[in-house]
């Protein structure tokens, strides 16, 4: 645990919003913000221990923390779907003993009330299926099951860029109150959204060369017509059928890297 801990790295957007909130008098919430935020890490950083995934940093950021691995991009479903969903999952549990301490008089209510608050905010917020949160990781192994990954890459950072400017429009035509903490958090959304469009050739090469070095070990097959690499899937054997002839796809990725 005291490697994890230092993988820990607080972002300067989160920075911000503490030094914000601190001068506006909202101590206890930023307290009972970053303690929902590290309970719901725990339960990605548990699960990845359970699977045995690298952990290279952990960034605690405005909309959470969010985990960097030392792993290849091609990792089994259910895997990254338990890891995906366990933040959640132990910030429910999270919230239900705080349900009991409050119940017996343990917990006092205004601090219940303000944990319910933020948990609850946290918890939708976070099954939002845009960059980089749970909900787009969990809908992103969906769309990786079914469609090629460049493809899926492509769909998913298409639905947050969707979803961003629909939550922009909402809060316009609503005439909410834009606050300075909606601010840096789309702020620091939209940058992370750009970054995610800049990255998909490098992550596309990346899943390439990685089935180049490494070539799955799974029976289950995908049949691509011609050498199309873009369309090559995740978690199955890719053949290419060329010229009425059948080839692995190690031995198309190989004239590609050799």
């Amino acid at each position: 645990m005291k490697n994890i801990c230092k993988k820990i790295k607080i972002s300067f957007f989160f920075l911000l919003l503490i030094f914000l909130s601190l001068i506006s008098g909202l101590f206890k919430d930023i307290i009972c913000l970053f303690l929902i935020i590290i309970i719901h890490e725990m339960g990605h950083i548990i699960t990845s221990l359970i699977y045995k995934w690298d952990i290279k940093r952990i960034d605690i950021t405005v909309c959470g923390g969010f985990i960097t691995y030392n792993e290849p991009i091609d990792k089994p479903f259910i895997q990254e779907l338990l890891i995906a969903v366990s933040g959640m999952f132990i910030q429910i549990i999270f919230y239900f003993i705080c349900f009991i301490l409050n119940k017996i008089g343990a917990m006092d209510m205004d601090i219940f009330l303000l944990f319910k608050k933020y948990n609850y905010s946290i918890l939708l917020f976070n099954l939002l299926p845009v960059f980089p949160l749970d909900g787009s990781k969990i809908l992103n192994i969906f769309l990786n099951m079914y469609l090629p990954y460049k493809k899926s890459l492509k769909i998913m950072n298409l639905i947050s860029i969707i979803n961003i400017l629909l939550i922009i429009f909402i809060l316009l035509i609503l005439k909410i109150k834009i606050e300075y903490s909606y601010i840096i958090i789309l702020s620091f959304i939209l940058s992370k959204i750009i970054h995610a469009v800049k990255d998909v050739p490098f992550l596309f090469n990346r899943f390439l060369f990685e089935r180049y070095k490494n070539p799955i070990k799974i029976n289950k097959y995908f049949y691509i017509k011609n050498n199309d690499v873009s369309k090559m899937k995740r978690q199955v054997k890719n053949y290419f059928y060329i010229n009425g002839k059948y080839y692995k796809e190690i031995d198309v990725l190989r004239k590609r890297f050799d």
